[in-house]
């Protein structure tokens, strides 16, 4: 009987773990697809002289409609953050499976030309 037991609890083990792996991989796989469309938004130039290669954090939702909301941008230069609202704000994406009301942060590196 305790070997049942032991049986089946490892099973049970075995079963969450590779649930749960599954699960982040496909939640990776949207937050890339989420991040290629930002960047398409915010394009490979942006109108702005930086002495120096300068680094951003983006808080942003998914509300109801699809579109993102912008609620900070952490970075130094404050015309960057005016900027990346500008051009990001109400946006809609196209992004299967994105949780809405979820915050989700996102890294961004401008280097300077």
């Amino acid at each position: 009987m305790k070997n049942l037991k032991s049986i089946i609890v490892i099973f049970a083990i075995s079963l969450s773990t590779i649930f749960s792996m599954n699960a982040t991989e496909k939640d990776n796989l949207k937050t890339k697809e989420l991040r290629i469309e930002i960047i398409s938004y915010l394009g490979n130039t942006i109108s702005l002289e930086l002495e120096k290669t300068s680094t951003a954090e983006i808080s942003f939702m998914i509300n109801n409609d699809n579109e993102i909301v912008i609620i900070s941008v952490n970075s130094d230069v404050d015309a960057l953050n005016t900027i990346i609202k500008s051009k990001l704000n109400y946006k809609k994406v196209n992004v299967k499976g994105t949780k809405k009301g979820e915050i989700y942060k996102m890294p961004l590196r401008i280097n300077a030309k």
